[in-house]
């Protein structure tokens, strides 16, 4: 059955050997009318792994006048017009030019490309710096083809994102701003040279402001929150069903699941990317790996370096779920920011970790796109804990494993394994301490406060300690709601009932979770703690909404750092855990032994 399926386009970014392949090929063609109408610079944000390239590739080709490469597509009858007239095209993947040690080196990088596009258009590049001879080069295409030039910019803040990415044995802060100088001044040379160039196109994962981009270009127009254009990049609903019917029928047959419910478990994992707030998309990476893998994956975390996220996440001190649901106005979602100074919620919204949705006062909510995401960032923040990146996917495998068979026992022991990874001095550590972190950072602003005094960072430590022993439900719900996120679990947090707020709701495939948190100061009030969250959520009557819910009760240990108790309800059976020196045995013989 497989050799009939048409060929999928994994990871394939040119769009010629796609076309001549017959692989599978979303139609997005009928956007170049559209994108042409709109201005003559446009620039459009997308995540990494969304298309970018293969777009450019696409505009490349249509402009050259490749009509044997657009049979069939929408743009085809554009092609044959009276009106269309192929273009030199000047295209560059500023992702080629990344990784540069120096500025002499991303310098002659950037010449050695300009070259081949000088070549290839029987021009000889002049000038020895690189925006010079890149404003020659579009005036001296013009002049030999007589026709204005199409420019297209790939990937236009690969060199800054490769550079803040590194960690910090090789992070030179001179090098970031000899190179943002670089390309501020490289990038100034389009608004200098309009009056050759016929359409810019520049893509890119963020908007920066310090670029010479969306300075320079008064009259650039910003698509990336478009409703017109918010399906340009990333598959709909729709195209998933049409384009991938054959793909459908057969990995639903090989997983034995009916075809439906195939489509709805594809839609929660790897759907939900927005970019106006309402239309949703798919990232096409995850579900071509997908289809060619035939199981369900964390594809995103495969698909490129989260070296920058993972930092990002340790350095600002950030939970996973603080940002969900968080609001951000249209003049933040579109306004030019800095990689390594914009606000948490916007790093995270433009890197694609964070997705929007419309709310009915007419500003953005902040949401992961879909389970996928959500997995990985839980998986990088735990990482940040426990360097053992191994075992944190093993143990994410094992918690999904035990969460489908509802093994409770099985599910406590993983969390207290991971639980367990935390390194004591992560937890006391004052520079994981959002206040003192704070105050650290005024202090390196006054004059002489290069460093804290060794009794000031004593007396940080106790600051520390003091506010870790006060950190209550709030902290170990982020940690627990992170553990559950990771295994690809659905956990709504602090969900609002009809007689109070339910601590989590966890729901994984059939199985539901009702899970109340009380914390005590050690072990020994484990027993009374895990009897409390019970009685709570059947006296509030948590989880009813849903016909068989597990009910749950964990009780928190200050000093443990760890769950050191539980109760569990299930099928109107009630059992309690013993849980002793980290670990937790099965659940003893008679149903009235303590927990201690």
């Amino acid at each position: 059955m497989t050799q009939d399926l048409p060929f999928l386009p994994l990871g394939m970014a040119a769009f010629e050997k796609l076309r001549k392949k017959q692989a599978v090929f979303v139609d997005k063609t009928m956007y170049i009318k559209d994108l042409e109408n709109t201005g003559q610079f446009v620039f459009c944000a997308r995540p990494r792994r969304f298309g970018k390239s293969l777009t450019v590739n696409m505009l490349d080709a249509f402009y050259s006048g490749r009509k044997d490469l657009f049979q069939g597509l929408a743009a085809e009858k554009d092609m044959y017009s009276a009106n269309f007239v192929a273009c030199p095209v000047i295209r560059l993947d500023m992702s080629a030019v990344a990784g540069s040690d120096s500025a002499k080196l991303l310098q002659d990088t950037i010449l050695i490309r300009l070259g081949m596009i000088a070549e290839r258009h029987h021009v000889s590049l002049r000038g020895e710096d690189c925006a010079v001879a890149f404003s020659c080069l579009i005036q001296d295409i013009h002049k030999t083809s007589g026709q204005e030039a199409v420019l297209l910019l790939d990937e236009y803040d690969a060199p800054v994102i490769d550079l803040i990415g590194r960690d910090k044995l090789t992070y030179d802060k001179k090098l970031l701003s000899d190179t943002r100088n670089i390309m501020q001044k490289f990038y100034s040379q389009i608004k200098i040279e309009e009056e050759h160039i016929k359409l810019a196109f520049i893509t890119g994962v963020t908007k920066f402001s310090r670029m010479g981009v969306f300075s320079r270009l008064n009259n650039l127009r910003d698509i990336s929150l478009s409703s017109e254009f918010s399906a340009f990049m990333g598959w709909t609903h729709e195209e998933l069903k049409t384009y991938f019917a054959p793909f459908i029928s057969a990995t639903a047959l090989e997983l034995g699941m009916r075809k439906e419910e195939l489509v709805n478990k594809l839609k929660e994992y790897y759907d939900g990317f927005s970019f106006d707030g309402i239309n949703e998309v798919y990232n096409p990476f995850s579900l071509l790996s997908f289809f060619e893998a035939r199981k369900f994956g964390n594809f995103w975390m495969e698909s490129g370096s989260n070296t920058v996220v993972r930092k990002f996440l340790r350095d600002e001190e950030l939970t996973v779920d603080q940002f969900q649901g968080q609001e951000m106005d249209y003049s933040d979602a579109r306004q030019p920011g800095e990689i390594d100074a914009t606000s948490p919620a916007g790093f995270l919204y433009q890197s694609g970790y964070l997705t929007l949705r419309a709310t009915e006062n007419g500003v953005y909510r902040l949401d992961y796109p879909n389970s996928e995401v959500r997995e990985a960032v839980s998986k990088l923040f735990l990482q940040n804990f426990n360097s053992d990146w191994g075992a944190i996917g093993k143990s994410g495998r094992e918690l999904a494993t035990r969460l489908a068979s509802g093994d409770i026992v099985g599910m406590v022991k993983v969390i207290i394994k991971l639980l367990s990874g935390i390194h004591y001095s992560d937890h006391l550590d004052a520079n994981r301490v959002p206040l003192v972190r704070i105050l650290k950072k005024i202090m390196l602003k006054v004059p002489g406060g290069d460093r804290l005094e060794s009794s000031d960072e004593s007396k940080a430590a106790t600051l520390a300690d003091k506010l870790q022993k006060e950190k209550g439900e709030s902290y170990y719900r982020s940690l627990l709601q992170t553990c559950l996120w990771m295994a690809g679990a659905k956990v709504t947090p602090e969900k609002p009932e009809n007689r109070g707020r339910l601590d989590l709701e966890v729901v994984y495939g059939s199985m539901t979770y009702v899970m109340e948190l009380k914390i005590v100061k050690n072990a020994k009030g484990a027993a009374r703690a895990a009897r409390a969250g019970m009685d709570q959520i059947q006296r509030r009557g948590y989880g009813g909404a849903s016909e068989t819910p597990v009910l749950v009760s964990l009780a928190i240990g200050k000093e443990e750092r760890n769950i050191v108790g539980c109760l569990f309800k299930r099928s109107g059976r009630e059992t309690s855990l013993r849980i002793k020196d980290g670990t937790c045995a099965p659940p003893p013989p008679h149903p009235g032994d303590s927990l201690e």
